[in-house]
Order: C-alpha cells, then sequence, then structure tokens
C-alpha cells in the first residue's frame, strides 16, 4: 500500500507545472515518488526532478523541449492552458491544443505497457458533439504552420476560441483510445468546473467573477486546484489500470443537473 498509486520511481512529464491544477498534480507526483519533467513558459516552484522552459504554441520551444526528456516515460499530464481573453483566439487554440497535440504525439511512443495521457479539458468544451464534424476536421490537420493556416481559414469555430481548444482535447481522448489499447497505454481527459487558479483570475479581469458562479456546482464554489489536480494523478495511476477513452467532468455534479434538466444548459453540455 506504500505505493497504491503506482508512480514510485516513475517517470512523468507534465505541462503547466508553473501553477494551478498543474502545479497541484506535479506536488502530487513529487509526493508520492514520481521523477517528475516539468514544462511551463513560468518558472516552476515545485521541487521537480527537471523544469524546462517551454513555449507551447512555438514548435521550436516544444521540440527544444522534447529533446530533453526522457527516452521512456510512465506517465504525460497535459495540463498547460490559458483564457480567451485576454488571451488571441489564434494562441489560445495554440497553446490549449496544437502544442498540447504535438507534445502528446512525440511522447506517446514513449510511454510504456500500463502507461498513459492525463488531460485538461474543460465543461466549456461538453458540447463536442453538436460540432464534431468541424473538430474533426481541425484534429485532421498536424504541425503548427498547418493548425495556424486552417485556423485563419476558419475564424467561425462555432463556439469560443477556448471552448473550441477544449472540444478538442475531449475529441482527440477519445479518437486514441482504441489504438492506444493495442499498446495498454490509457488515454483520458477531465473537464472541471470553475477553478479557483491564475488562469482565473486572468479570466475575472475580462469578465466579473459572481457572473462565472453560474458555471459553478450547487455547493456554489469554486474548485480548489488540488481537488483538479487529484483526479488527473488518479486517472494515469494504476488504480484506473483499465480506464481509458474517458472525459471526466470534475464539477461537483454541475453536468448531471445539466443533463437532469436541472439547470439551464448554459455551455451546451
Amino acid at each position: 500500500m506504500n505505493d497504491v498509486l503506482g508512480y514510485q520511481g516513475k517517470q512523468v512529464v507534465i505541462t503547466g507545472a508553473a501553477s494551478g491544477m498543474g502545479a497541484a498534480a506535479a506536488q502530487l507526483l513529487v509526493d508520492v515518488g514520481a521523477e517528475v519533467h516539468a514544462l511551463d513558459i513560468s518558472d516552476v516552484t515545485v521541487p521537480v526532478k527537471k523544469a524546462i522552459k517551454t513555449d507551447m504554441k512555438d514548435q521550436a520551444s516544444v521540440d527544444a523541449a522534447i529533446a530533453q526528456l526522457p527516452g521512456e516515460i510512465y506517465a504525460l499530464f497535459n495540463c498547460a492552458g490559458v483564457p480567451h481573453p485576454p488571451f488571441s483566439a489564434m494562441d489560445t487554440v495554440m497553446i490549449n491544443w496544437v502544442g498540447a497535440r504535438y507534445l502528446t504525439d512525440a511522447m506517446i511512443p514513449r510511454i510504456g505497457k500500463g502507461g498513459g495521457i492525463a488531460s485538461i479539458a474543460s465543461t466549456a468544451g461538453m458540447g463536442w458533439k453538436s460540432n464534431l464534424d468541424l473538430v474533426k476536421e481541425f484534429l485532421a490537420v498536424t504541425g503548427f504552420a498547418e493548425s495556424r493556416a486552417w485556423l485563419e481559414a476558419h475564424p467561425d469555430l462555432n463556439v469560443d476560441p477556448y471552448g473550441f481548444s477544449k472540444q478538442c482535447m475531449v475529441v482527440y481522448t477519445m479518437m486514441q483510445a482504441g489504438e492506444l489499447a493495442k499498446r495498454e497505454v490509457r488515454i483520458n481527459c477531465i473537464s472541471p468546473s470553475p477553478t479557483a487558479t491564475a488562469f482565473m483570475d486572468q479570466l475575472t479581469k475580462e469578465f466579473d467573477r459572481d457572473a462565472l458562479k453560474v458555471f459553478c456546482p450547487s455547493n456554489g464554489r469554486f474548485a480548489d486546484p488540488a481537488e483538479m489536480g487529484e483526479p488527473l494523478v488518479l486517472l494515469n495511476s494504476k488504480l484506473a489500470s483499465f480506464v481509458s477513452g474517458v472525459n471526466l467532468p470534475v464539477d461537483f455534479g454541475y453536468c448531471a443537473e445539466v443533463w437532469m434538466q436541472q439547470r439551464d444548459n448554459l455551455l451546451g453540455v
């Protein structure tokens, strides 16, 4: 029971480890004995094995980070993300999705049997079914330059750029599950409700914080970053060894209330 999660001595990679959910997940991974390699454009204060300055919207920066990562890893955590606004529509999708997908595709061959990928999506991306054709069209595009060109040619994403980036994460997770299962590698994501992070602080410079509470669950509060980091770590652990292709709402029942028509479907979930 000393290593019930199965991370002791395992090499893991995590993006967005400087703050918020990513920092909470990184700290937990350190606490349970993982060798953590962290990527972030900001300074990482968690005592990880290695911190690499990385701009997730820049291919050269991501390539440089990939070159410094171990040749074999147990798990990848995609936690880097920015809100729109204040970030531009292009930067939001490039950071939240294109950079994450590029890194993930590069890391998949390095993940051994029993390992996994866990990513942060969002309740803002839970309406992916109604936008599936456009999302799948974009997922067929690979590479930074190609993705930028596609986005420039498709200014109407049928949803806000942040929501679109998270729809991409959800759909990619599900689409990859079958192929990765052949190698006994898992892939999952979580869809958090509003969480008290620096990300939320940036978002509330543009929107009133109280107005965002309409998207909170019935417990009436924003989640703590650790309340998202913990299920993220759980999904890549050996306790979830037969769980894959799952988009897990971590929202204290918000989506359940919407699906049961107990509250308005403001996010199209």
